[in-house]
């Protein structure tokens, strides 16, 4: 099993991280030709995984909700 570990930096502005690159090279370089799976997984409480097209407008719709739904203000711990 071929395994592969990214680290993604992020700051304290919300945002989108693009792995489509990442995840397409792995998978080149791990199929040669045969079947496979790739799996991937975020182990943080803060952090989550996407999976959607970015650059239609969809991106900004995500990061809206999330504002509405979680601001970032002192009333969570």
């Amino acid at each position: 099993m071929l395994t592969r570990e990214l680290t993604v930096r992020t700051g304290r502005v919300r945002g989108l991280a693009d792995l489509t690159a990442a995840c397409e090279a792995f998978v080149a370089e791990a199929a040669d030709g045969g079947d496979g799976l790739l799996s991937v997984f975020v182990p943080h409480a803060t952090a989550g995984l996407v999976i959607m097209e970015l650059g239609a407008g969809s991106d900004d719709d995500l990061l809206a909700t999330l504002a509405r739904l979680l601001p970032r203000d002192d009333r969570w711990r």
